[in-house]
């Protein structure tokens, strides 16, 4: 197995330098999980309603409006909270391998929870392409 230290600061200082742009990149850093964007969506309605933003009435109205209904909206729930489990489980399971050093899984959660939800849509595709790059880095393969 080959023992290499990620140097996070070359590779985004590189990537800067060469102003590397996908513009085939994802909208958000959900486009790049296995999360569908209902999922997501229903993800984010579920939050709100644990925060106490809105209720869970309201929370089905606006489920209703996009033609998905009560049980739907559960089952859905429940589809996502299974692949979020799964997904987890599944970077244990590469570290348990020593496919991923626990260090590096850390230092890409610490920089995507860096990016501010309302960045520039005009920057946002390079920065989707960064994270990419670094998660694809971190595998050791």
């Amino acid at each position: 197995m080959y023992n290499f230290h990620i140097n996070w600061g070359i590779i985004l200082n590189t990537l800067l330098y060469y102003a590397i742009l996908l513009n085939s990149a994802p909208e958000v850093i959900t486009d790049l999980s296995s999360l569908t964007r209902v999922q997501v969506e229903t993800l984010k309605i579920h939050r709100a309603v644990l925060k106490g933003e809105i209720n869970m009435d309201i929370a089905l109205k606006i489920r209703r409006n996009s033609g998905i209904s009560r049980g739907t909206h559960y089952r859905i729930l429940s589809q996502a909270k299974k692949n979020v489990t799964k997904s987890l489980l599944t970077v244990a399971a590469a570290v348990q391998m020593g496919l991923l050093k626990p260090e590096d899984v850390q230092k890409l959660i610490s920089t995507v929870s860096m990016i501010p939800t309302d960045i520039d849509p005009e920057k946002l595709p390079e920065v989707m392409a960064l994270v990419r790059v670094l998660a694809d880095r971190i595998v050791m393969l």
